[in-house]
């Protein structure tokens, strides 16, 4: 169904959206519904499905707008950072972001779970996936003091994402877990495979 036109459908529409991605981090993918999205938004439920085709296109959208977020922060980041201190102003900001961020990893997490089972949502996450390896791809050329990515930068991308994804799970589900300190582990490790010659 097509979204409603106009400023106040696109406010009820992006309501929608961001209460979606509240409950889902507060409660979860399985205890939340057409009703608690629609009272964290403070609209009628029958407004979901005016502005979604269903729970899960509003779920889709939620995760999409926060990861675009992300992204467009990461792009500030590239953008404004001379190359050759880009590696270590990623760090410094994946670090610095983890809290502000967490909500994003769980939700993330979350349909990535669902996504095991469901391979058009797959799809859809692998559309963000991507643009994160592309990204981290760039920072590692970077590192290793070039503007190109390379093959191997775009596999060392495809390894981060997936080690960034379970330290995040630890790190969400474990109150204990090490995350920063992990992280300063995982840079100094990557660093000297950067800088190492040929």
């Amino acid at each position: 169904m097509a979204a409603k036109n106009g400023s106040e459908g696109q406010g009820t529409r992006d309501k929608l959206i961001d209460a979606a991605f509240r409950a889902v981090a507060r409660d979860g993918l399985a205890d939340t519904n057409v009703k608690s999205i629609a009272a964290e938004a403070g609209v009628n439920p029958g407004l979901l499905h005016y502005h979604f085709a269903s729970k899960d296109a509003l779920l889709e959208a939620a995760i999409e707008s926060a990861s675009a977020r992300y992204m467009a922060d990461i792009d500030t980041l590239i953008a404004a950072t001379p190359r050759a201190r880009l590696f270590d102003a990623y760090v410094a900001f994946a670090a610095a972001t983890l809290d502000a961020n967490r909500d994003l990893f769980r939700v993330r997490l979350a349909l990535g779970a669902r996504a095991m089972n469901d391979a058009r949502l797959a799809a859809r996450l692998e559309i963000g996936n991507e643009a994160v390896r592309g990204r981290l791809a760039t920072v590692f050329a970077a590192g290793a003091g070039r503007d190109t990515p390379s093959d191997l930068d775009r596999l060392r991308a495809r390894a981060t994402k997936a080690a960034f994804e379970g330290m995040m799970l630890s790190w969400l589900t474990n109150p204990d877990f090490p995350m920063r300190a992990v992280l300063g582990e995982w840079a100094e490790g990557m660093r000297a495979v950067l800088h190492k010659p040929g």
